[in-house]
Protein backbone atom coordinates (compact mmCIF):
# COMPACT_ATOMS: atom_id res chain seq x y z
CA UNK A 1 0.00 0.00 0.00
CA UNK A 2 1.40 3.40 -0.99
CA UNK A 3 2.21 6.12 1.51
CA UNK A 4 -0.24 8.65 0.10
CA UNK A 5 0.56 11.31 2.72
CA UNK A 6 4.21 11.30 1.64
CA UNK A 7 3.13 11.45 -2.01
CA UNK A 8 1.07 14.59 -1.32
CA UNK A 9 3.82 16.38 0.61
CA UNK A 10 6.45 15.48 -2.01
CA UNK A 11 4.53 16.82 -5.03
CA UNK A 12 0.93 17.93 -4.51
CA UNK A 13 0.52 19.07 -8.13
CA UNK A 14 1.12 15.57 -9.52
CA UNK A 15 -0.75 13.91 -6.63
CA UNK A 16 -3.92 15.96 -7.22
CA UNK A 17 -4.08 15.19 -10.95
CA UNK A 18 -4.39 11.48 -10.15
CA UNK A 19 -6.15 11.12 -6.80
CA UNK A 20 -9.48 12.57 -5.65
CA UNK A 21 -9.39 13.96 -2.11
CA UNK A 22 -12.47 13.95 0.14
CA UNK A 23 -12.41 16.00 3.37
CA UNK A 24 -14.98 15.01 6.03
CA UNK A 25 -15.43 17.13 9.16
CA UNK A 26 -13.20 15.84 11.98
CA UNK A 27 -14.86 14.98 15.28
CA UNK A 28 -12.75 17.64 17.02
CA UNK A 29 -13.08 20.92 15.13
CA UNK A 30 -10.35 22.97 16.85
CA UNK A 31 -8.20 25.25 14.69
CA UNK A 32 -4.83 24.77 16.38
CA UNK A 33 -2.05 22.83 14.63
CA UNK A 34 -2.45 19.06 14.90
CA UNK A 35 -1.74 15.88 12.97
CA UNK A 36 -3.53 14.86 9.76
CA UNK A 37 -2.92 12.03 7.32
CA UNK A 38 -4.33 10.67 4.07
CA UNK A 39 -5.99 7.27 3.75
CA UNK A 40 -6.66 5.73 0.32
CA UNK A 41 -9.43 3.22 -0.22
CA UNK A 42 -12.55 2.75 -2.31
CA UNK A 43 -11.26 4.78 -5.22
CA UNK A 44 -10.49 8.04 -3.41
CA UNK A 45 -8.32 9.60 -0.70
CA UNK A 46 -9.71 10.78 2.64
CA UNK A 47 -8.07 13.38 4.89
CA UNK A 48 -8.15 12.19 8.49
CA UNK A 49 -7.33 13.94 11.75
CA UNK A 50 -4.90 12.29 14.15
CA UNK A 51 -2.04 9.89 13.56
CA UNK A 52 -2.14 6.91 11.18
CA UNK A 53 -2.58 3.46 12.72
CA UNK A 54 0.55 1.52 13.57
CA UNK A 55 -0.28 -1.49 11.42
CA UNK A 56 3.12 -1.96 9.86
CA UNK A 57 2.26 0.02 6.72
CA UNK A 58 4.66 2.88 5.95
CA UNK A 59 2.54 5.97 6.59
CA UNK A 60 3.31 9.49 7.74
CA UNK A 61 1.36 12.47 9.06
CA UNK A 62 1.36 16.25 8.58
CA UNK A 63 1.19 19.01 11.19
CA UNK A 64 -1.59 21.29 9.93
CA UNK A 65 -3.97 24.10 10.83
CA UNK A 66 -7.66 23.23 10.45
CA UNK A 67 -10.63 25.54 9.73
CA UNK A 68 -14.17 24.14 9.95
CA UNK A 69 -17.20 25.31 7.99
CA UNK A 70 -19.91 27.02 10.06
CA UNK A 71 -23.50 27.30 8.85
CA UNK A 72 -24.51 30.85 7.97
CA UNK A 73 -21.20 32.33 9.14
CA UNK A 74 -17.67 33.27 8.15
CA UNK A 75 -15.09 31.10 9.89
CA UNK A 76 -11.68 32.81 9.91
CA UNK A 77 -8.19 31.84 10.99
CA UNK A 78 -4.78 33.53 11.26
CA UNK A 79 -2.01 31.30 9.98
CA UNK A 80 1.60 31.48 11.05
CA UNK A 81 4.61 29.34 11.81
CA UNK A 82 2.86 26.71 13.93
CA UNK A 83 2.39 24.25 11.07
CA UNK A 84 3.47 23.68 7.47
CA UNK A 85 0.02 22.80 6.10
CA UNK A 86 -3.52 24.15 6.25
CA UNK A 87 -6.82 22.37 5.49
CA UNK A 88 -10.46 23.42 5.59
CA UNK A 89 -13.82 21.70 5.20
CA UNK A 90 -14.78 20.31 1.78
CA UNK A 91 -16.42 23.08 -0.24
CA UNK A 92 -19.61 22.27 -2.12
CA UNK A 93 -21.17 25.73 -2.21
CA UNK A 94 -19.00 27.82 0.12
CA UNK A 95 -16.33 30.41 -0.66
CA UNK A 96 -12.70 30.42 0.45
CA UNK A 97 -10.86 33.72 0.66
CA UNK A 98 -7.37 34.85 1.58
CA UNK A 99 -8.31 38.06 3.38
CA UNK A 100 -4.90 39.68 3.92
CA UNK A 101 -1.74 40.14 1.86
CA UNK A 102 0.74 38.85 4.42
CA UNK A 103 2.68 35.89 3.03
CA UNK A 104 3.93 34.62 6.40
CA UNK A 105 0.82 35.25 8.54
CA UNK A 106 -2.27 35.54 6.31
CA UNK A 107 -5.84 35.64 7.58
CA UNK A 108 -8.05 33.19 5.69
CA UNK A 109 -11.79 32.60 5.72
CA UNK A 110 -14.26 29.84 4.88
CA UNK A 111 -17.51 31.61 4.00
CA UNK A 112 -20.74 29.62 4.22
CA UNK A 113 -22.67 29.35 0.98
CA UNK A 114 -25.83 29.96 3.00
CA UNK A 115 -24.78 33.56 3.79
CA UNK A 116 -26.52 36.43 2.05
CA UNK A 117 -24.21 38.90 0.30
CA UNK A 118 -24.95 41.81 2.65
CA UNK A 119 -24.31 39.61 5.71
CA UNK A 120 -21.07 38.42 4.17
CA UNK A 121 -19.86 41.95 3.40
CA UNK A 122 -20.64 43.11 6.93
CA UNK A 123 -18.95 40.08 8.48
CA UNK A 124 -15.81 40.63 6.38
CA UNK A 125 -15.69 44.28 7.42
CA UNK A 126 -15.88 43.23 11.07
CA UNK A 127 -13.06 40.72 10.64
CA UNK A 128 -10.86 43.34 8.98
CA UNK A 129 -11.77 46.39 11.07
CA UNK A 130 -8.30 46.50 12.64
CA UNK A 131 -6.47 45.76 9.38
CA UNK A 132 -5.03 48.59 7.29
CA UNK A 133 -6.64 48.85 3.85
CA UNK A 134 -3.22 48.44 2.25
CA UNK A 135 -2.94 45.02 3.91
CA UNK A 136 -6.28 43.70 2.62
CA UNK A 137 -6.07 41.30 -0.33
CA UNK A 138 -7.30 42.24 -3.76
CA UNK A 139 -10.38 40.19 -4.74
CA UNK A 140 -8.54 39.14 -7.92
CA UNK A 141 -6.89 35.76 -7.41
CA UNK A 142 -7.54 35.56 -3.66
CA UNK A 143 -11.06 34.08 -3.79
CA UNK A 144 -12.57 30.74 -4.84
CA UNK A 145 -16.34 31.11 -5.21
CA UNK A 146 -18.83 28.68 -6.73
CA UNK A 147 -20.05 29.64 -10.17
CA UNK A 148 -17.16 31.84 -11.31
CA UNK A 149 -16.60 31.10 -15.04
CA UNK A 150 -12.80 31.26 -14.58
CA UNK A 151 -12.78 27.77 -13.01
CA UNK A 152 -14.98 24.67 -12.74
CA UNK A 153 -15.99 24.92 -9.08
CA UNK A 154 -19.75 25.14 -9.59
CA UNK A 155 -21.06 23.96 -6.19
CA UNK A 156 -23.37 21.04 -5.47
CA UNK A 157 -26.27 22.51 -7.47
CA UNK A 158 -24.19 23.92 -10.34
CA UNK A 159 -25.38 23.73 -13.92
CA UNK A 160 -23.51 23.62 -17.22
CA UNK A 161 -24.01 25.91 -20.19
CA UNK A 162 -26.68 23.54 -21.46
CA UNK A 163 -28.65 23.88 -18.21
CA UNK A 164 -27.98 20.32 -17.09
CA UNK A 165 -26.69 19.51 -13.59
CA UNK A 166 -22.91 20.03 -13.42
CA UNK A 167 -21.83 19.94 -9.76
CA UNK A 168 -18.28 20.76 -8.73
CA UNK A 169 -16.63 20.48 -5.31
CA UNK A 170 -13.35 21.89 -4.00
CA UNK A 171 -10.60 20.70 -1.67
CA UNK A 172 -8.73 23.84 -0.54
CA UNK A 173 -5.37 23.63 1.19
CA UNK A 174 -2.34 25.74 2.08
CA UNK A 175 1.37 24.90 2.15
CA UNK A 176 4.12 26.92 3.83
CA UNK A 177 7.31 26.94 1.78
CA UNK A 178 10.91 26.91 2.97
CA UNK A 179 11.00 30.71 3.24
CA UNK A 180 7.96 30.71 5.54
CA UNK A 181 5.52 32.00 2.91
CA UNK A 182 2.06 30.48 2.57
CA UNK A 183 0.55 29.56 -0.79
CA UNK A 184 -2.92 28.15 -1.43
CA UNK A 185 -4.47 25.91 -4.06
CA UNK A 186 -7.57 23.81 -4.65
CA UNK A 187 -8.41 20.52 -6.30
CA UNK A 188 -11.74 20.87 -8.10
CA UNK A 189 -13.67 17.67 -8.79
CA UNK A 190 -16.72 17.50 -11.03
CA UNK A 191 -18.98 15.80 -8.48
CA UNK A 192 -20.99 16.58 -5.37
CA UNK A 193 -18.73 15.77 -2.41
CA UNK A 194 -21.13 17.15 0.22
CA UNK A 195 -20.73 14.00 2.31
CA UNK A 196 -19.34 10.48 2.00
CA UNK A 197 -22.69 8.92 1.08
CA UNK A 198 -23.37 11.46 -1.71
CA UNK A 199 -19.86 11.02 -3.06
CA UNK A 200 -20.13 7.22 -2.93
CA UNK A 201 -23.33 7.41 -4.97
CA UNK A 202 -21.65 9.64 -7.54
CA UNK A 203 -18.89 7.04 -7.98
CA UNK A 204 -21.50 4.58 -9.27
CA UNK A 205 -21.67 6.67 -12.45
CA UNK A 206 -17.91 6.39 -12.92
CA UNK A 207 -14.88 8.17 -11.52
CA UNK A 208 -15.52 11.96 -11.51
CA UNK A 209 -13.29 14.17 -13.60
CA UNK A 210 -10.56 16.16 -11.86
CA UNK A 211 -10.53 19.73 -13.20
CA UNK A 212 -7.43 21.91 -13.60
CA UNK A 213 -5.76 22.75 -10.28
CA UNK A 214 -6.81 26.21 -9.03
CA UNK A 215 -3.91 28.17 -7.51
CA UNK A 216 -4.48 31.37 -5.56
CA UNK A 217 -2.40 34.37 -6.64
Amino acid sequence: MANVTAEFTANYQTFLTKKIVFVPEPVVKGTGPRSFWFSEEGGFVTLKAGSPPTDGVDKSSMNAYWLSWESGKIAALDLGGGADFFFTSQMTNCTFKVLTKSKTAPKVAHIAGTMGMSDRVNAEKELLKNTAKTDVSSPVGSVLMAGNPKHEYTGQSGKGKDGRPDPGSAFVFGIKDSSGDWKFASQIVKANLADERTFALSLKSGVPRIAELFEFK
